[in-house]
């Protein structure tokens, strides 16, 4: 019996970037699909913008043979977690791939997140590998490369001990459709997801070989914007319950434990010194977090905030 899989694209304002998310999910020749019968297809996007969804509905009618149905569902601008609760409710398949708009799949790495996840059915979900589609020959740009292949290093590392836990990515994940919904404030959809399996004792997989890339900030403003919804985020999970004292997998502390990488990863003096200069800023991010949750008690949640210097 064939399986349905659904695609959920949440996009806003990326005219530039959703035709290629598109192509990279629903070409045959690029989601290593073309000779698979054993599976159906929907595409559900969630797009705010006329511009943008109507770049979507142009690319996606190109696919036509390949999907069951385009799903095109328009979030009042409410942002990515009330998105997500819209396309969960329509999802009409078996198995729910998720990703953004402004950024794209590897060749082959759908096909490669899902047989991962339906091998042997030991998975609930799994995800795949960001990696940064920026230069290295500037300093955000190898900022970008660092924390990328970072995150890639502790994946890895935790899959050899299948009780361990880590947190998927939003930019490329996989699941089964459980019929979950996220709070319409949440920060860190991925995270929450993530928990949300884990407090269920359900497993995640890890696919390195499925690969997203993605463009990082390229500015100290909107590094700082990016990073403090994202860590921040994995704060706000202890008022939702979801977090656990011992599975707690990040703060300030459990930066430490990656305290070296960064200088291990450099190649050469000029690497070294930008790797130098990630600590203060580390530091700066948590004391900015610390100071707007728990002493200002500031209300960080802004739907669809935009990086900048990411489009």
């Amino acid at each position: 019996m064939k399986k349905t899989i659904s695609i959920i694209v949440t996009a806003a304002n990326e005219p530039s970037s959703i035709s290629l998310c598109i192509d990279r999910l629903l070409n045959t020749d690029l989601n290593g699909f073309k000779d698979s019968k054993n599976y159906l297809f929907e595409i559900i996007t969630v797009i705010p913008d006329d511009v943008t969804n109507k770049i979507a509905t142009e690319t996606i009618n190109k696919y036509s043979s390949f999907i069951l149905r385009h799903v095109k569902l328009i979030d009042p601008w409410q942002g990515k977690p009330f998105a997500l609760n819209l396309a969960f409710k329509k999802a009409k398949g078996d198995y729910l791939v998720l990703t953004d708009g402004d950024v794209y799949f590897s060749k082959n790495s759908l096909s490669y997140l899902i047989n991962k996840l339906i091998k042997g059915n030991k998975f609930s979900a799994v995800t795949g590998r960001p990696v940064s589609k920026d230069s290295k020959n500037n300093y955000w740009g190898y900022i970008g490369h660092l924390l990328a292949d970072a995150a890639n290093d502790k994946r890895q590392v935790t899959m050899i001990d299948n009780k361990k836990f880590f947190v998927m990515s939003g930019y490329i994940m996989a699941m089964k459709n459980l019929n979950l919904s996220l709070p319409k404030d949440c920060l860190s959809d991925d995270a929450y997801l993530s928990y949300l399996l884990l407090n269920k004792k359900l497993q995640i997989g890890y696919e390195p070989t499925a690969c997203v890339y993605v463009k990082y900030p390229k500015s100290f403003k909107d590094w700082m914007n990016q990073k403090s919804r994202s860590v921040g985020g994995y704060m706000q999970l202890w008022t939702y319950g979801v977090v656990k004292k011992e599975t707690k997998v990040r703060n300030f502390w459990k930066d430490l434990e990656y305290f070296i990488f960064p200088l291990k990863y450099s190649r050469n003096l000029k690497e070294f010194i930008w790797s130098l200069c990630l600590y203060p800023l580390r530091l700066y991010l948590w004391l900015r977090i610390f100071w707007e949750q728990k002493i200002k008690r500031k209300e960080v949640f802004e739907p669809w905030t935009r990086i900048e210097s990411t489009k």
